[in-house]
């Protein structure tokens, strides 16, 4: 009968660690959904930022084509300013030449009648003659004055003509400029209408992360529990105490430490223990004595040991290809406790060492 309790309790034990295995693959498979959807969304962010940029720098060329468009309207202004005058003078030209030639005409029939009406007067040869030859000369001159007239006449209206062609010139580009100002608007108006809908994609994305943030933290709360559980608490002992007590750790890998305790990694993010470059395949020993009380797949560290040191100091390992431990052993320090594997295309064993739940820096205890 004890037998048989006995082989029940053990029983019991397994179901309770297999269960306690499935809520931690659980929690992590729900952590790996979101840590994805945050990357997304970070993504997008960052996408947004550079749209933003991009978007700007837009705006600041066509803010300097309208600039540029301002002054050319400015100078066409000016030329139509100096065009009308000169329109008006040559208008005004115009009309006095031709009152001048309208006088000269009159003026020319005006003596013609005058002379045919003295023609037939009395007077000697001698007289008539030189009559005849003074008002010939004034004639001739007038005659010489009325051509000048037209010749003037027929120059401003050529000048007329080209000044016309140039005012309808100046006119079809100031209209072209300010079509092209009113696009350049337009242009500007869609750009900060789109800049403004970017910004609010943003604030959504980054209730979205802080959201998820807290879910995130929310679930590794419960694996911290877990941990928590199956991990033998050691009441009122501090870290000195706890550091005297086990004594110097071993390296679990050898190789060349190449991110630090708080180091910032990629996206700003603080690591919480130290990254070891060693070679694929190579054993990964136990820093310390203790017991195996996680050995299972982790979100973003591929297969995962976890000992308890003891003393409230666990160790995390990373990164392994496979595990040769298993829940609840007791290992020795040195004894090897799987296989290194791949982290970012390269051979990396992240180790982390918690006292009290909080990181510590591994470096200060090999």
């Amino acid at each position: 009968m004890k037998l048989f309790k006995k082989i029940i309790l053990i029983l019991l034990i397994m179901n309770l660690n297999a269960f306690g295995n499935d809520t931690v693959k659980n929690l992590q498979g729900q952590i790996k959904k979101i840590d994805n959807k945050i990357d997304e969304k970070n993504k997008r962010i960052k996408s947004i930022d550079s749209e933003k940029i991009e978007i700007t720098n837009q705006i600041k060329k066509i803010e300097k084509d309208i600039s540029e468009i301002e002054k050319d309207m400015d100078r066409i202004r000016i030329e139509m300013n100096s065009v009308n005058k000169n329109i008006d003078y040559g208008e005004k030209s115009l009309q006095f030449s031709a009152n001048a030639l309208d006088v000269k005409k009159m003026e020319y029939r005006a003596k013609l009648l005058a002379w045919n009406r003295n023609a037939d007067l009395n007077g000697t040869l001698s007289q008539n003659s030189m009559a005849k030859r003074t008002f010939s000369r004034m004639l001739y001159g007038d005659l010489e004055s009325m051509e000048h007239i037209k010749n003037v006449q027929n120059d401003i209206e050529k000048v007329k003509v080209n000044i016309q062609s140039e005012k309808r010139k100046l006119s079809n580009l100031q209209r072209k400029l300010d079509g092209n100002r009113r696009s350049i608007e337009r242009k500007i108006s869609e750009k900060n209408t789109l800049i403004s809908r970017l910004n609010n994609e943003k604030k959504t994305h980054v209730r979205t992360i802080s959201q998820l943030e807290k879910e995130k933290k929310a679930i590794a709360a419960q694996i911290e529990k877990i941990i928590r559980e199956r991990a033998k608490p050691t009441k009122h002992i501090k870290l000195d105490s706890a550091l005297l007590k086990l004594g110097k750790l071993a390296q679990p890998v050898p190789g060349r430490i190449i991110i630090r305790f708080h180091e910032k990694k990629e996206d700003h993010v603080v690591s919480n223990g130290i990254e070891i470059l060693s070679q694929l395949g190579v054993k990964v020993k136990a820093a310390s004595q203790g017991k195996v009380i996680y050995s299972d797949k982790l979100q973003g560290l591929n297969n995962v040991v976890m000992i308890d040191y003891g003393y409230n100091v666990i160790g995390v390992y990373g990164n392994l290809m496979m595990p040769n431990v298993r829940l609840n052993q007791q290992v020795r320090k040195g004894e090897e406790i799987g296989i290194l594997g791949m982290s970012e295309g390269k051979p990396i064993l992240y180790y982390e060492v918690r006292f009290n739940l909080k990181p510590i820096n591994p470096e200060l205890l090999f």
